[in-house]
């Protein structure tokens, strides 16, 4: 599916893209900023930002739950609206 029609972006890219900054560095904040900056990627008019969130939260939640991590050690995403105005 395609999350980003500014970078043409796809739901793989973003998810590869996770795992990397897991394997880089594991305890930063991925935000779609991130993510898209790992990907040598413009942040363009942002309205992907919360599809790309989505597809972010979803895959860490589904990777922690792979590891067996108890929910209350999740990681907690800030609101939309905060990591938009980045």
């Amino acid at each position: 599916m395609i999350v980003c029609h500014c970078n043409r972006l796809t739901d793989h890219d973003i998810r590869r893209a996770v795992d990397e900054l897991i394997t880089d560095v594991p305890l930063q904040m991925i935000t779609p900023r991130t993510v898209y900056n790992s990907l040598s990627k413009p942040a363009r008019c942002g309205g992907c930002f919360p599809l790309a969130l989505k597809v972010i939260t979803e895959h860490l939640a589904a990777r922690m739950a792979e590891a067996g991590t108890p929910k209350r050690a999740q990681p907690v995403v800030a609101d939309r609206a905060a990591l938009a105005a980045e």
